[in-house]
């Protein structure tokens, strides 16, 4: 009886390594990639780094930039997409939401940071912007990076930062067509420089705000 049960458990053990071995070596499937276009409302949050002052820091020549931002849970998107099926057609994609992500620098002249060269002259350094998108059946996000744009921002009485405003633009995953993709942040900002202006070390962005792929 002890070498049966013996017997048993070894089989057990060598069952449970055999699963483990096999699961290891399943991986979850990559959705595909749409295209087509859209366009989503989205609101959020950012931060700056430094801090955006009236005066800024002497000799400072870049600001770290980053945000993220959401679209309404139901109607904040409108698209015209499909991926691909085995008949060579387009399946209809219904994107309802998407989620977006944005970390990068801007640079500009000495005291990058101050109201009078954020408003008027910072550019786009380098920004790489995820769109995660919610959609039925299920898409791969976005990816876009933008470099070496002209300045960024624009508008009264709050300032409006636009991508790419010039930048070159790389882009993989849905809605990638080379050079396409636009976002575009209403912020809290204020446009009118003055003496006592900021500071930003943060900022959100609402009504307004969008972004519009390819």
């Amino acid at each position: 009886m002890h070498r049966k049960l013996l017997g048993i458990g070894a089989v057990f053990v060598l069952l449970m390594t055999t699963v483990t071995i096999v699961g290891e070596g399943v991986s979850a499937a990559v959705p595909p990639s749409a295209s087509g276009s859209v366009s989503c409302k989205i609101t959020g949050t950012g931060k700056f780094g430094p801090k955006l002052t009236a005066n800024g820091l002497t000799g400072n020549t870049g600001v770290k930039f980053k945000f993220l931002g959401a679209s309404p849970t139901s109607g904040g998107c409108t698209s015209t997409a499909g991926v691909p099926n085995s008949a060579g057609f387009l399946t209809p994609v219904t994107i309802n939401t998407v989620i977006v992500k944005g970390v990068g620098f801007l640079t500009g002249p000495a005291n990058a940071n101050a109201c009078a060269n954020f408003t008027s002259f910072d550019a786009t350094g380098s920004i790489t912007v995820k769109f995660t998108w919610g959609a039925v059946p299920a898409i791969a996000p976005t990816f876009i990076t933008y470099s070496a744009g002209g300045p960024v921002v624009s508008g009264s009485p709050t300032d409006q930062i636009t991508l790419p405003s010039g930048a070159t633009m790389t882009a993989t995953g849905s809605f990638s067509t080379p050079g396409t993709g636009t976002v575009s942040l209403l912020t809290n900002i204020v446009s009118a420089c003055s003496a006592t202006w900021g500071p930003y070390p943060t900022f959100t962005f609402g009504t307004g705000s969008n972004i519009v792929l390819p």
